[in-house]
């Protein structure tokens, strides 16, 4: 979604009350075998999820993920419903798309475009459409409710009211009989001009000789143009029967920077190769937001498509609401929350020292500067110079409009895991320019400012606790969370002056009725939270205590994901709902709720397993505690 339109966004994110739902799905977390977990089974994962949708264009498989809308009805338009998630019976993944056809117009017929773009109405030809040269055919599947026929076809779009049409004629498969079973049928596009493909794919049927109503399902509408060198960002979650991972196109910014950081830690030639994608799509991101060019990120951007070729900015992801006819944005999404900003430049900061003698960069790398330009804006826009120091939450909300940075609300609370984060990006970039020089002074100073807020958030038991209360004052104790105690062994650069902290974590973090596991919040023990549990293990590696390590890493070997899409993976948690104890205010909506984790595949969660088998902490890859 791009100019103009962010005031009517709406926030989509599924983050609903508790529910706890142990599924078996295909792309769910039940187990096909009993064989543990390996590195190699995790890789395979964040590959195959990595490439997800670059093996071909995608014009409709998930609604999330589609590069063209469903937008151009024709004939008897009112004759027509259109779900493009329907869940039930797709030919693969987790849903298909829907059409129903109710003949009662007076033309007695009636068809739908898939149009690129589609806002801020559907193109009929004012816009250019994408260039899909290279492309050999279209490939796609339907079926029907009971045997009828339909007509299904490319390109053709023309109208002499606009200055741009298709750029080659229609395309078409003739009418062909439709049957309840899935069927694949193809489109041959050998010697067309793609340069401009405005209707990427359409359909049409009639009231003859088949009277009656019908309901016609398609899936996986593809052209086979991979573009698997084109840097991306990879779906955090796979969709799966549980609803809290949100939007399913989500990219989070954190799951970006740690998987960089696992493909960097393994170090091979694909993993280096994949790393420079993510690398290029953090440094694209930053220069090519639709409003910010100050160094910010956005907390996630849409996997898939990096950048809209029609706006030439960087996707937010969203849902398409047929009802309201309008790309629906991330509410989340599009803030820019301090840690996530840290562990992007704690991405980029060090694959400038892994990649700067790669053949696909410069020299000098080009990740240096973004990464400076994210660490500058942080401490220009979020450094609190009251006691007790630190860094604040960072920016939530829409802003105005594209182009517009007004509308984004302060976050002025202050994290002790944002700060954690702040201490290690700090101390990396005034190694990177030097620690002797004016600049390396600067970083080096920052990176005590953080750790002087830390510091005064331990409890004298050991403990951290969240931070501050939006006051930016008064403790936060609602909430004690795991990541900030095992984080702190990681982050600060001196492991053993924070060993009694990890002790605390390890005496009062467990899972109930599951040894060996920790819970993200420490309060309530609800449930295995195994993104955390490998922190866990990775900071006991570091403290050299291994057997105690490898216990919670038996755990998590047999914690993987054994089948569907998510096979090798690791879930984000063991339940369905787990909670964290924290709470999120959507502005949009006016309306708060709680902050809870599926059980589904998760590419976070996938990562730190590997930095706990490869015994690597990923907030110093080098050697485990400095830059």
């Amino acid at each position: 979604m791009t100019a103009g339109r962010t005031r009517a966004f709406a926030r989509t994110l599924v983050l609903a009350t508790t529910i706890f739902c142990a599924h078996v799905g295909a792309d769910g977390p039940a187990r096909a075998d009993d064989r543990p977990l390996s590195v190699d089974d995790a890789y395979g994962f964040l590959a195959t999820q990595m490439d997800l949708y670059h093996r071909a264009t995608v014009i409709y498989t998930e609604p999330e993920f589609s590069t063209y809308s469903p937008s151009g009805r024709m004939g008897d338009v009112r004759d027509l419903r259109v779900n493009n998630d329907f869940p039930y019976h797709p030919h693969a993944g987790h849903s298909s798309l829907r059409i129903d056809y109710q003949p009662a117009g007076p033309q007695h017929w009636a068809g739908l475009y898939f149009l690129y773009p589609d806002y801020p109405e559907p193109n009929w030809g004012k816009y250019r459409g994408r260039n899909l040269t290279g492309a050999t055919k279209l490939t796609f599947w339907a079926r029907s409710n009971h045997q009828t026929s339909a007509e299904f076809f490319i390109g053709g779009v023309s109208s002499p009211q606009f200055p741009y049409s298709d750029s080659l004629r229609k395309r078409s498969t003739g009418p062909v009989i439709i049957t309840p079973d899935w069927k694949r049928f193809e489109i041959d596009l050998r010697g067309a001009d793609l340069s401009s493909v405005i209707g990427g794919f359409g359909w049409s049927t009639n009231l003859f000789p088949d009277s009656k109503s019908r309901t016609l399902f398609l899936d996986d509408v593809t052209i086979d143009l991979p573009r698997l060198e084109e840097p991306r960002f990879i779906q955090s979650y796979v969709r799966g029967d549980c609803p809290h991972e949100g939007v399913a196109s989500t990219a989070h910014i954190y799951d970006q920077a740690l998987v960089l950081l696992a493909f960097l830690a393994r170090g091979q030639r694909d993993d280096l190769a994949r790393a420079e994608l993510i690398a290029r799509a953090l440094t694209e991101a930053l220069s090519k937001d639709r409003t910010f060019k100050d160094g910010r990120l956005r907390n996630a951007y849409a996997s898939g498509e990096l950048i809209d070729p029609h706006s030439a900015s960087t996707r937010i992801p969203g849902r398409f609401d047929p009802m309201k006819d309008q790309f629906l944005e991330d509410e989340f999404a599009v803030g820019s929350d301090t840690g996530n900003m840290a562990w992007a430049g704690l991405a980029l900061v060090q694959a400038h020292s892994f990649l700067a003698d790669r053949s696909l960069t410069k020299p000098e790398s080009p990740y240096l500067a973004p990464a400076i330009a994210t660490g500058k804006w942080i401490v220009d826009n979020t450094k609190a110079n009251e006691a007790p120091g630190g860094f604040r939450g960072g920016f939530e909300g829409f802003e105005k409009a594209a182009g517009d940075p007004s509308g984004q609300f302060k976050l002025t609370w202050r994290s002790t895991e944002h700060n954690i984060d702040l201490v290690a990006l700090f101390r990396h970039l005034a190694t990177a320019v030097g620690e002797n020089t004016s600049d390396g002074a600067y970083w080096s100073s920052q990176a005590q400012h953080a750790r002087h807020f830390v510091e005064a958030m331990q409890d004298p038991d050991g403990h951290f606790w969240t931070g501050t209360k939006p006051d930016g004052a008064d403790l936060n104790k609602d909430v004690v969370p795991l990541d900030a105690q095992a984080w702190s062994v990681l982050g600060l650069g001196e492991p053993r002056k924070y060993e009694k902290t990890l002790d605390w974590a390890v005496r009062n973090c467990g899972a109930v009725l599951a040894p060996n596991t920790f819970d993200f919040n420490c309060n309530d023990g609800d449930g295995a939270w195994w993104e955390g549990t490998a922190q866990i293990a990775t900071a006991l590696r570091l403290l050299g205590r291994g057997d105690q390590s490898e216990a919670v890493l038996k755990e998590l070997r047999m914690a993987r994901v054994g089948n569907g899409s998510g096979r090798g993976a690791m879930p984000a948690a063991s339940i369905c709902g787990l909670t964290t104890g924290f709470k999120k205010y959507w502005r949009t909506k006016d309306e708060t709720k709680p902050w809870l984790y599926p059980d589904n595949a998760h590419i976070g969660a996938t990562a730190w397993y590997i930095f706990s088998e490869l015994h690597k902490n990923p907030y110093y890859l080098r050697n485990g505690t400095r830059p």
